[in-house]
C-alpha cells in the first residue's frame, strides 16, 4: 500500500522572504556555489535541480529536513525537526556533530531561494480526459465499516470468485467477500493487513503492518492463514517486522519468504528462512513499496524486482545466482521528489523483452505540492536491462496501475488510481481508464465512481467468471488532506469502504 501513511509529516523550516525578482549579484553568488551544493546534496541521493520544487517548499519543508540529517538541528535561531531522540532508531541515522559547516548550510538555503521558481510548472497533457467510459458499472457493497473507511488493501482471487480486503480501525480485520461483495468470513488481525500472498491455495500469507502511520518501531507480523477453515487457525510466522507492506513465498521451501520491510527511517528488503527473524538482507534501505518474484533472465531461478520509494528511489533487480546468493543491479533510478508508488512488469511492445509500467505520486512527504511529473510512465527494455521512456501521462498523485485486456481486443489496457489527485480542480483524475490504441497510444477516459472514495489500493481480475476483468478499489479516507476541500473529506469519510467496477465487455 503506498502510502501517504509511510511518510513523515512535513517539518518546520527556516523562514526567509521569497522575492519574485532576484538581482544579478544574488544569481552570481548562487552560481559560484552551485558545484558545492550539488556535491553536498547528491552525497545521499540523486541531485534534485531547484526547478523541481517551488521556493517555499524548498525553504520551509525540504531543506530543514536535509539540515537535520547533516547534524544541523538549529540555524539562526530556528530549530529543525528531527527524530534523533527516538529510542527505536539505531545509531548513525542522525550524526552527533554537524557534517557540514553552518555557513555552508546558509549558502545552500540561499542557493535554492535564488534558483527555485515561485510556483510549480503546470501539467502538460497531450490529450485531455475524454468522456466517461461505458465499460464499467459500479457495485457498492452492502457492508459498511464502523467509523471512517480505512481500507488498506484489496485483492481479487479469480479462482475462488472472491475479493480479499484489509481493514484498519479500532478493530483490524481481514475480510473475504464473494463476487457480489457480500461478506463470506472475516478474522481479526493484530494490525492492519497490507498484502496477501495467495500462491498456495490452502496457505495464504498475510502481512500486518504494525503501524499504518510513520513509526520506527518493529511491530509488524507475517501470518499464515488457511482459507479453507476460514482463518480460524492462523499461525504467526514472523514477528518484529519493520512495517511490512508485502510478502511472497520463495523457493521450494514452504517457509521461505520475501518481505518488504518498508519501515520508516530504517527498513529493508529481506528473505526469511524457516521462521527465523534473522534474514538475508537484499537491500538494507527503507521504502520498499513493491516487489515481484520473477524469472527475469529465464534461467529457471527465482529473481526479485523491487521498487524503493524513500529518499533513494529506484527499481532494483536481484538476480538469483543460486545457493542463496543474489546479485543487485539498478534498473532505473528516480529523484527523491518523485514519490514512487507502483510498478508492473510486462512485454508492452511484444518484442520478447520485459518492460515496465511505473507510477509516481506519493505526496505526503516533505514536498506536499502538485507536481507536473507525477503520473504513469511506460519504459521499454533496450535488451541489456537499460530502459527508455516511451510514454508518459500526467496524473497528480498517481498511486497504482493495473494492466489487463479490459476490452478483450488483444492488447493491455490500464486502470490508474490517484490518492493525491487535484480533487478541487479535476477530481476525475482519481480514477482513469486508458484504452490501448497501439504503439504507445493510450486514450484516457473518466470512470464513473471516481468520487465515491479516496482510492489507495486496487486489484483487477475476473471476479464474476464472465470472461472479462473487473476492478476493485479500496477507500482509505483518512490521512493528509492535501488538495481537498472539507466537502471531500466528509464525503470520503462517510463513504463506502470499497467499490467494484464490473466490466460489461462480455454482457
Amino acid at each position: 500500500m503506498p502510502i501517504l501513511l509511510l511518510a513523515v509529516a512535513a517539518c518546520g523550516g527556516r523562514s526567509t522572504t521569497a522575492t519574485s525578482e532576484i538581482d544579478e549579484e544574488a544569481i552570481k553568488q548562487a552560481d559560484s556555489v552551485e558545484s558545492t551544493v550539488k556535491l553536498v546534496c547528491s552525497s545521499c541521493h540523486a541531485w534534485v535541480p531547484p526547478s523541481m520544487l517551488d521556493k517555499y517548499t524548498w525553504k520551509e519543508k525540504v531543506l530543514p529536513v536535509m539540515a537535520a540529517k547533516m547534524g544541523i538541528y538549529e540555524l539562526d535561531g530556528v530549530a529543525f525537526y528531527s527524530e534523533k531522540d527516538d529510542p527505536k532508531l539505531p545509531l548513525g541515522i542522525y550524526p552527533d556533530k554537524p557534517t557540514i559547516e553552518p555557513e555552508l548550510m546558509r549558502k545552500i538555503f540561499n542557493y535554492f531561494d535564488v534558483k527555485a521558481p515561485e510556483t510549480m510548472e503546470a501539467q502538460k497533457r497531450s490529450e485531455p480526459l475524454a468522456q466517461e467510459t461505458p465499460m464499467f458499472d459500479v457495485m457498492v457493497p452492502s457492508v459498511k465499516q464502523a467509523g471512517p473507511p480505512m481500507t488498506t488493501f484489496v485483492e481479487i482471487v479469480p479462482s475462488r470468485r472472491e475479493v480479499l480486503v484489509g481493514i484498519s480501525g479500532e478493530t483490524n480485520q481481514f475480510v473475504v467477500l464473494d463476487k457480489d461483495l457480500s461478506a463470506k468470513w472475516m478474522t481479526n488481525t493484530p494490525s492492519a493487513p497490507t498484502w496477501c500472498d495467495v500462491s498456495n491455495p490452502s496457505s495464504w500469507l498475510l502481512t500486518c503492518i504494525g503501524s499504518i502511520f510513520p513509526s520506527n518501531d518493529k511491530q509488524g507480523q507475517l501470518l499464515e492463514i488457511n482459507p479453507n477453515n476460514k482463518g480460524t487457525s492462523s499461525q504467526t510466522r514472523l514477528t518484529q517486522l519493520a512495517r511490512p507492506v508485502q510478502a511472497h513465498r520463495m523457493g521450494n521451501s514452504a517457509n521461505q519468504y520475501l518481505v518488504n520491510n518498508f519501515g520508516h527511517l530504517v527498513g529493508n528488503l529481506s528473505i526469511y528462512q524457516n521462521g527465523s527473524n534473522t534474514p538475508k538482507i537484499l537491500r538494507d534501505k527503507p521504502g520498499c513499496i513493491r516487489s515481484l518474484v520473477v524469472d527475469w533472465n529465464k534461467d529457471g531461478l527465482q529473481d526479485v524486482v523491487a521498487l524503493f520509494a524513500q529518499g533513494v528511489e529506484g527499481i532494483y533487480l536481484y538476480l538469483n545466482k543460486g545457493n542463496g546468493d543474489f546479485q543487485e543491479q539498478l534498473l532505473m533510478d528516480f529523484l527523491p521528489v518523485n514519490g514512487s508508488s507502483w510498478f508492473e512488469i510486462t512485454d508492452l511492445n511484444k518484442d520478447g523483452k520485459q518492460d515496465i509500467i511505473y507510477t509516481c505520486g506519493d505526496n505526503a512527504d516533505y514536498s506536499v505540492v502538485l507536481k507536473s511529473f507525477h503520473g504513469v510512465y511506460a519504459y521499454t527494455n533496450n535488451g541489456d536491462n537499460t530502459f527508455k521512456k516511451s510514454w508518459f501521462y500526467p496524473i497528480n498523485g498517481a498511486y497504482r496501475a493495473m494492466l489487463k485486456d479490459f476490452d478483450l481486443d488483444g492488447d493491455l489496457d490500464m486502470v490508474v488510481i490517484s490518492f493525491f489527485a487535484d480533487y478541487i480542480q479535476q477530481p476525475e483524475e482519481a480514477l482513469v481508464y486508458f484504452e490501448n490504441k497501439g504503439n504507445f497510444n493510450y486514450k484516457p477516459y473518466k470512470i464513473k465512481g471516481y468520487n465515491l472514495g479516496r482510492w489507495l489500493t486496487m486489484s483487477a481480475g475476473d471476479v464474476d467468471g464472465d470472461g472479462d476483468d473487473d476492478v476493485v478499489l479500496g477507500n482509505f479516507s483518512q490521512g493528509p488532506q492535501s488538495f481537498m476541500s472539507t466537502q471531500h473529506v466528509n464525503q470520503f469519510s462517510s463513504g463506502t469502504p470499497l467499490i467494484m467496477l464490473v466490466n460489461r465487455t462480455k454482457k
